[in-house]
């Protein structure tokens, strides 16, 4: 690589000796002439040399806790709860996916969770960060067969730390879970979420992510589809000001018979920048999948600024794949025929956009979830 920012240097030598080292010290971190990231310079996001965070500073909330609903606590990435179903592992630096900034994450303690049906049927993770270091974090999590489980993570940052999160998921047979991910805005943060989920035959996955940006701001996800499996993948952002956020997805068919319906949409403000970037690859024996994929942007500044690249990869012959994308303005006839019947140019701005978020919120199952999200897209106007 060129020669290494003092970020990198700094980076590196927090990392232990081995194949993570030599990855980082290969690639460093990710940058606009790697054509995953060209709409996401990370290495220039994060010049600024960093050390370990310090002990997380900032107030934290009360934890929930009863017999169906439990609550995990990660800040600066150190476990602060203790449950019969989470339990620590020693750190296992390994390559993954072959990205250095997912792999950087593995040089933290693994917090595994072990979903059976005696744990509490809904859990939230919250990772909390804050001051100016950098932390990585590492959860696993295997929800075991049949079990039916809810799990909703979040993204809490004050202040502009570097956090670097990376969530493993098993889902063995038959199991079903339902994922909410939430990422407040952090106009001078630095977050990279890095989500491996596998999904095995009979299983059911439904997630949904709302972003809301940072200074810079990346959800990947790198799926496997390993038996006939039904899978619902939906992103709903709202930027404003100058946040940044990249939703990346790669969803790798192994299996037959699979079914996945994406969907992202997105509003822009500002001087607001997003990004989607979502793969399908289908294998030769996954023959009979059914997977579509669409990106809808709305921008709402003539500053905004979207990038969006959907793709399709199939070797398979007994397939229905699509991919749509459009990006747009506010409907200007509509904005007119709102405001002819009494609403203010705001109040029509409002509600063409939450008409516009509606569809992905909608899509969410439960009705308590459903409410929680759209009260957040709301109170992003």
């Amino acid at each position: 690589m060129a020669q290494p920012t003092k970020a990198e240097e700094s980076l590196m030598a927090s990392l232990p000796d081995g194949e993570v080292a030599e990855l980082l010290r290969a690639q460093g971190l990710p940058h606009r002439r790697v054509e995953a990231w060209k709409w996401s310079d990370l290495r220039a996001a994060a010049r600024e040399e960093r050390a370990a965070s310090l002990a997380y500073q900032a107030h934290l909330p009360a934890r929930s806790s009863s017999e169906v609903y439990a609550e995990v606590h990660l800040a600066n990435g150190e476990c602060q709860s203790s449950f019969d179903f989470l339990s620590q592992r020693p750190a296992e630096a390994e390559v993954l996916v072959q990205s250095a900034i997912a792999s950087m994450a593995t040089a933290a303690p693994i917090y595994q969770i072990l979903w059976d049906e005696v744990a509490p049927k809904t859990m939230r993770v919250r990772r909390f960060s804050d001051g100016h270091g950098y932390h990585a974090d590492r959860v696993k999590i295997v929800v075991e067969e049949g079990v039916t489980a809810t799990l909703i993570e979040s993204h809490e940052a004050v202040g502009a730390p570097f956090a670097n999160s990376l969530t493993e998921i098993h889902l063995k047979p038959g199991a079903h879970l339902t994922r909410i991910v939430i990422q407040p805005l952090a106009p001078e943060a630095l977050l990279i979420h890095t989500t491996l989920p596998v999904v095995e035959g009979g299983a059911t996955y439904r997630q949904t992510t709302m972003g809301f940006g940072a200074h810079f701001a990346r959800h990947e996800m790198h799926m496997v589809l390993r038996g006939t499996a039904e899978v619902q993948v939906d992103t709903l952002y709202r930027l404003d000001g100058k946040a940044h956020t990249d939703f990346t997805s790669h969803i790798h068919h192994q299996s037959p018979d699979c079914k996945v319906d994406q969907l992202c949409k997105g509003v822009v403000d500002g001087e607001g920048k997003a990004v989607f970037q979502g793969k399908f690859l289908v294998d030769q024996i996954a023959q009979r999948t059914d997977a579509k994929m669409a990106h809808h942007a709305l921008l709402v500044s003539d500053r905004a600024s979207v990038n969006a690249k959907p793709e399709l990869e199939i070797y398979a012959d007994e397939v229905e794949c699509a991919h749509g994308n459009t990006a747009g303005a506010l409907d200007g006839e509509a904005l007119f025929y709102l405001q002819q019947r009494g609403l203010s140019a705001n109040e029509a701005r409002r509600l063409l956009i939450e008409a516009f978020g509606a569809e992905v919120l909608d899509r969410v199952e439960d009705e308590a979830l459903r409410a929680e999200l759209t009260t957040l897209f709301r109170g992003a106007e």
